[in-house]
């Protein structure tokens, strides 16, 4: 086959094309039925870690500003680049700002310093562990999401969970 400078931009088209397209399941389950959906569980699993308090700041423990001069978020005022103020004592990172109106109306609740009770020292067994829901124990086949999943089963909605990943993660094996 001869590849072409027009057959090159046809399929570089289609394939920008595809990449602003959400995948249909995700399309049709978007436009499901209204009013089936009872409470809804978003777990953001972010590998490689983050800084648990640059995203939810404690700006009223001086600690924070201490132990951290060169990176601390400033705290909530005005002008940009500043924490954004969620209950008089945590605030959100300024990139993180959409997610305020879901706290402010009762819809997102932020679980700080969570962790495993095991003290591995391996990033990668912590990591198993926190998506197994079996802390210290290795070989469990089924991550803890599968197993909340397989209880709790639902005939009103068979759309029960997505991975935004490039292969199935281990809390939904």
């Amino acid at each position: 086959m001869d590849f072409s400078r027009r057959l090159f931009l046809k399929t570089a088209s289609f394939g920008l094309l595809a990449l602003g397209m959400p995948p249909s399941f995700l399309v049709r389950a978007a436009e499901g039925e209204k009013g089936k959906w009872g409470k809804v569980l978003v777990v953001v699993f972010q590998r490689g870690g983050m800084d648990g308090l640059n995203a939810v700041i404690p700006f009223k423990d001086r600690s924070y500003y201490s132990l951290r001069p060169s990176i601390a978020i400033p705290e909530p005022a005005s002008g940009e680049e500043r924490a954004i103020d969620l209950d008089g004592f945590y605030g959100l990172h300024p990139a993180l700002a959409p997610l305020k109106s879901l706290f402010n109306k009762g819809r997102l609740a932020v679980i700080h310093a969570t962790g495993s009770p095991d003290n591995t020292r391996s990033h990668f067994d912590a990591q198993d562990y926190m998506e197994l829901g079996t802390p210290g124990i290795k070989g469990t086949p089924d991550g803890w999401l599968t197993r909340l999943l397989t209880e709790k089963r639902s005939e009103e909605n068979p759309f029960r969970a997505v991975a935004l990943t490039q292969r199935l993660p281990r809390i939904l094996a």
